[in-house]
């Protein structure tokens, strides 16, 4: 662990990747998504959001390998443990490609943070329970992801199609 109290850090099982963060993270949640299920090979996915600009890798580097059309997962190739999810493609401002997703189990001290939403809860197992009152959202319900997944599907640059109706918006074009 660091010796300084205002990082947050962490790392894989065997300890030859670590990184550390300098500000707490944007979000945390749960996914309940089925390819959360089988990375983690658990119920869903326990992550927390740090913007790239404030964290780094200290030791070691990620393998990494695209998990879906949009997104991408870091593991240790040494240890196996699932370190990150990254989107490749800006869906909203905390699903970007500025923000990467640190699952939770791997900080070294994991225990202040409470979790802030549960994302793609129709497909959430019918035996897992949360007590909490944290956000709700449908994955099915989503239509920017849908776009975003549509648009990776058929070879469109979301990301650039964004921009253009954010101009569109603005009066810009």
């Amino acid at each position: 662990m660091s010796s300084n109290p205002s990082k947050i850090t962490g790392g894989c099982h065997c300890g030859a990747i670590r990184y550390e963060a300098t500000e707490p993270p944007k979000q945390t949640g749960t996914c309940h998504c089925r390819t959360c299920k089988k990375s983690t090979g658990s119920a869903f996915m326990v992550i927390a959001g740090f913007s790239l600009n404030v964290f780094r890798f200290t030791k070691g580097e990620p393998k990494r390998y695209r998990s879906a059309p949009i997104m991408e997962k870091g593991f240790c190739s040494n240890c196996g443990s699932l370190l990150y999810d990254r989107y490749l493609v800006r869906v909203r401002e905390v699903t970007s490609p500025d923000v990467i997703w640190v699952q939770l189990g791997t900080l070294d001290n994991p225990e202040p943070y409470t979790i802030d939403f549960h994302y793609s809860v129709e497909t959430q197992l019918p035996w897992v329970h949360f007590d909490d009152d944290a956000r709700r959202m449908r994955c099915d319900e989503d239509p920017e992801m849908a776009a975003a997944f549509e648009a990776a599907e058929t070879g469109v640059d979301y990301s650039a199609l964004q921009e253009i109706e954010l101009a569109i918006d603005r009066g810009r074009v």
